[in-house]
């Protein structure tokens, strides 16, 4: 898709994935897996409209979000402004398929993404890749929800969950990806989705 598909999509509040902090998110929180006190440094990849970075940044975290919708940006530092936390919340137009990012710098502790690696294909993924290791130290935790299946294995339409109109993270390609420098952890999660949590060796 293209940013002005996003910015539309985000514009008229149809965008089906804009549904709020994601359970898997505050279920690590509750259960003392993402804690402040082992790191504060958050990067949101793809952070939309900002509900996990907002949500992280009350607990006490310092957190960079990144997309590349304008629209979405500019509901993100709403949100933040609404909550308070807008000192510990910085959201910033850019590419996350390419290192560098503009105005992101240094690494962290913890690194999201919510559906922004599987939705690129080729180079973009093999990009975004790259920018999840380059920001990333001994001990970074990333949490990487994503549709997962094989394409054979989804319909090839559906009003919802996942089909072949979408793209997807196939069995096995969270370890090309990641396997050499992270561990890797799957979170139970609905059919044809995945929530890995990995650690960086």
């Amino acid at each position: 898709m293209r940013p002005w598909l996003y910015n539309t999509l985000y514009r008229l509040g149809i965008a089906p994935w804009d549904t709020g902090v994601r359970p898997h998110l505050t279920d690590l929180v509750d259960a003392g897996r993402i804690r402040p006190e082992d790191g504060r440094r958050v990067l949101d990849l793809g952070c939309g409209t900002g509900s996990e970075s907002v949500y992280l940044a009350q607990r006490g975290f310092e957190v960079v979000g990144v997309d590349y919708s304008g629209v979405a940006l500019e509901r993100a530092r709403a949100l933040a402004r609404s909550k308070g936390v807008s000192g510990n919340c910085r959201f910033l137009h850019g590419d996350i398929s390419s290192y560098p990012v503009p105005g992101v710098s240094g690494s962290f502790d913890v690194i999201l993404d919510f559906g922004a690696l599987d939705d690129m294909t080729g180079a973009p993924r093999e990009g975004m890749a790259r920018v999840v290791h380059r920001y990333a130290r001994p001990g970074t935790v990333f949490v990487l929800w994503c549709f997962h299946a094989r394409r054979e294995d989804v319909p090839r339409f559906r009003f919802a969950g996942v089909s072949k109109m979408h793209s997807m993270l196939e069995p096995g390609e969270e370890e090309t990806l990641f396997g050499r420098e992270f561990t890797i952890e799957r979170l139970d999660s609905p059919e044809h989705t995945a929530c890995f949590v990995m650690t960086k060796k």
